[in-house]
């Protein structure tokens, strides 16, 4: 169970965290990638929920001979 991303900036907001039980989730383990935006929220001094920030992620579940064929930083094309 992980909470799908919203597909843009401006989808992402505080009622992804607010209503978590309505919120879509997904299996990682059997789509094996997962692509969107997550906000970050703190609570501020009225001890409400605030979105402090949003990030765009993407995830991918590799097994470990994967992981092994194509480490982190080294699969990646030179700059142009």
């Amino acid at each position: 169970r992980f909470p799908r991303g919203a597909k843009t900036s401006k989808q992402c907001s505080l009622e992804m965290v607010t209503n978590e039980a309505e919120l879509p989730m997904v299996s990682i383990f059997k789509q094996k990638r997962v692509k969107g935006w997550w906000p970050f929220v703190a609570r501020d001094e009225n001890d409400e929920l605030e979105i402090t920030g949003k990030v765009e992620a993407e995830l991918h579940l590799l097994t470990a001979e994967e992981a092994e064929k194509s480490p982190a930083g080294l699969a990646r094309n030179e700059p142009d």
